[in-house]
């Protein structure tokens, strides 16, 4: 094989490379989502479930578990795909809504209601309905007894 062949089979040996790693990555946008919000939503797979979901308009199920051993299990599928501007937007608002009202460790069913509106239970025990900033469909949140 000649350098130059060599040369022009390295290079489209190194393309089809990175064009597999960048299909397999997170973008630079989806990670930063990540980062910032995984804690806020009870773990890495719920972030990820979050900024997947509301990024390509597809369903969208996140699970929390409570101190008390609850499990709570929220769904929904938002209308529309929304730009990483838009995913961004509406989690720091469900996020700092939530804050106001003293809640900075949601339920799965608290970060739904504050994405598409609903009912939201308040550390006093009291209750209070949340418009959302995300258009939906889907199904409704449960709430499971843990051991």
């Amino acid at each position: 094989m000649t350098p130059r062949a060599l040369a022009t089979s390295l290079a489209a040996a190194l393309a089809v490379a990175a064009n597999a790693m960048a299909a397999s990555a997170p973008s630079t946008e989806t990670a930063r989502l990540l980062n910032q919000y995984t804690d806020w939503a009870g773990g890495k797979a719920n972030a990820e479930a979050l900024v997947a979901g509301l990024r390509n308009g597809s369903p969208i199920t996140i699970v929390t578990s409570g101190a008390d051993h609850t499990v709570s299990i929220a769904g929904f599928t938002p209308t529309t795909p929304m730009s990483y501007s838009s995913v961004s937007s509406a989690l720091s608002g469900a996020q700092r809504s939530l804050q106001r009202m003293g809640i900075t460790r949601p339920s799965a069913e608290q970060i739904q209601a504050a994405l598409i509106g609903g009912e939201v239970l308040l550390p006093d025990g009291a209750t209070t309905q949340l418009r959302g900033a995300v258009a939906a469909r889907g199904t409704g949140p449960s709430r499971v007894a843990g051991r």
